[in-house]
């Protein structure tokens, strides 16, 4: 996701003298070729983020598209107060990037791991909070966030991430992407745990239990009307490399609740028993409930209950 954020918004900057990109000493060799051939359109401001984000907030009110990019929690959590007053109070047109979403830096160790940031960024006003699950997701996002005008938080995976669609498709602002129809039930992901929500999918279906399979990037703008349909058909299952508190199955809850829907809900997230663990992303995801199995047999409870 990382490398094909890179290269689409170096191709839509050189269309668009207005679109700016700022690090904080980071992104050595994916933006290189952004600096290199767009200089007056990169600025590494160095490792100081309330700075940078204070800097991007008063370019953006000049009239330019500022993107924001770090690893994790540094462009979120350590300048926050810098993006709720400058960013998102006063609306100036910046996208806070964040690369290494969940455990991707597991190895780094519990500073590196970002299991919070779309709690406290959703909370924000005027931010919207954007989470694609695959390397053509967040290509059309990145496209889409070009063209917009809005605070927004894009938040990536490392590298290396999987395709998850075959093909190109077509995304609609607020809209669920459904991969798969199926008549049981329903698996809600965000990000790139949607591998292991395909995995869970695929199984359940061998045991006779076919669910529709589903991403979701607008985290802050739920597709209400899927919602609704989903919540009549059966069990709902919400699945996120993130806190179970403000991420993506908080939010369905939410709506639900105010919706006075009732429907069986279940969240799949990460569970932080030990939030001091070191380890690979797999290890991790494992470790902290992150798995099909924990799919699967949450689904079923649904079912039975």
């Amino acid at each position: 996701m990382r490398d094909t954020f890179a290269q689409t918004l170096f191709e839509e900057a050189k269309k668009d003298k207005n679109i700016i990109l700022m690090t904080g000493d980071l992104g050595f060799g994916v933006l290189d070729r952004f600096q290199q051939e767009l200089p007056n359109q990169f600025i590494n401001s160095g490792v100081n983020e309330q700075s940078l984000m204070g800097m991007a907030a008063g370019i953006a009110s000049t009239g330019k598209r500022v993107f924001v990019y770090s690893i994790g929690n540094f462009p979120t959590l350590r300048c926050l107060e810098q993006i709720r007053n400058d960013v998102c109070l006063m609306n100036n047109s910046v996208v806070v990037v964040s690369v290494g979403a969940g455990y991707a830096y597991g190895p780094q160790g519990y500073t590196h791991h970002a299991l919070e940031d779309i709690a406290v960024m959703r909370a924000l006003p005027n931010m919207q909070v954007i989470v694609p699950a695959d390397p053509i997701e967040t290509r059309i996002l990145t496209q889409l966030l070009v063209k917009s005008k809005l605070p927004s938080y894009l938040r990536l995976g490392r590298s290396n991430e999987k395709n998850i669609h075959l093909k190109d498709i077509n995304i609609k602002q607020g809209k669920f992407i459904e991969i798969e129809k199926g008549k049981f039930g329903t698996l809600i992901f965000s990000g790139s745990i949607g591998d292991i929500a395909l995995e869970a999918a695929a199984n359940l279906k061998l045991i006779g239990y076919p669910v529709s399979i589903v991403s979701c990037p607008f985290i802050s703008n739920l597709d209400h009307e899927y919602l609704v349909v989903a919540a009549a058909k059966g069990p709902i299952v919400t699945i996120e490399e993130h806190s179970s508190r403000g991420g993506l199955g908080s939010s369905i809850l939410e709506f639900l609740s105010f919706a006075k829907i009732t429907s069986s809900l279940a969240i799949i997230a990460a569970e932080q028993k030990n939030p001091s663990q070191v380890g690979s992303q797999e290890f991790l995801r494992k470790s902290n409930g992150l798995s099909s199995e924990r799919i699967i047999e949450k689904f079923r409870a649904l079912l039975e209950f």
